[in-house]
């Protein structure tokens, strides 16, 4: 490719991560915009210059672009007592970084089908499992409930709201006499956060909620 094509493609790069680095901003993932805009502009970088040089197979350079995500995307991925999270934004990371080597290979359109796809994905089928699988995953639930409510009796109640039974995962000290409850529990099909909200709000002892979509 010539200079000025090298430098569209990193341009096209750059677009082509921020459209899923902005799905991913919207979500408020710690891998957001920025993150997913200079991951693709760094892997074409890599790509056309070790294609430009003599000699060299561009897809030796591809292959270190893919391990160096890898360590990328497991920065991504927490695990902690209640699951492992970040794997969809470790996915996106990978996705971003193959339309990044797809642009620096002169295959931009390539790219950009892989990148509407992968923003199909993140957002369409983000809502197929919560609407038609919802009890694929357990979503979090945060109470903040008062020292004297009894936690046994309020994880009951939670249960009957939620419509499913719900496992406590934390448990700990808030501030000014509160205690932090984490609970996770599938919800049923068609659920309202809003509505899910206001009924917990509503259960003796709860003075704060806090509901993951």
């Amino acid at each position: 490719m010539t200079t000025s094509h090298q430098l569209l493609a990193l341009l096209a790069a750059a677009a082509l991560g921020g459209v899923i680095g902005l799905e991913r901003e919207l979500n408020a993932q710690k891998a957001g915009f920025r993150t997913h805009v200079l991951v693709a502009l760094g892997a074409a970088l890599f790509t056309t210059v070790g294609a430009d040089v003599a000699g060299s197979d561009p897809t030796r350079v591809a292959a270190q672009v893919v391990t160096g995500i890898g360590f990328l995307g497991a920065g991504a991925i927490l695990r902690d007592s209640g699951g492992v999270h970040g794997l969809t934004t470790a996915a996106s990371l990978w996705v971003t970084a193959g339309a990044g080597v797809a642009c620096g290979l002169g295959r931009a359109g390539l790219g950009a089908f892989a990148v509407g796809v992968g923003l199909v994905t993140l957002v369409g089928f983000k809502l197929l499992e919560r609407d038609v699988f919802p009890r694929r995953r357990g979503h979090e639930v945060v109470l903040e409930i008062t020292d004297t409510a009894d936690v046994t009796d309020i994880v009951a109640q939670a249960s009957r709201v939620l419509g499913a039974a719900a496992s406590v995962r934390r448990v700990e000290r808030g501030l000014s006499d509160r205690t932090v409850l984490t609970l996770s529990s599938p919800l049923l099909r068609g659920y309202s956060l809003l509505d899910l909200a206001v009924r917990l709000r509503a259960v003796d002892g709860v003075v704060g909620v806090e509901l993951d979509s």
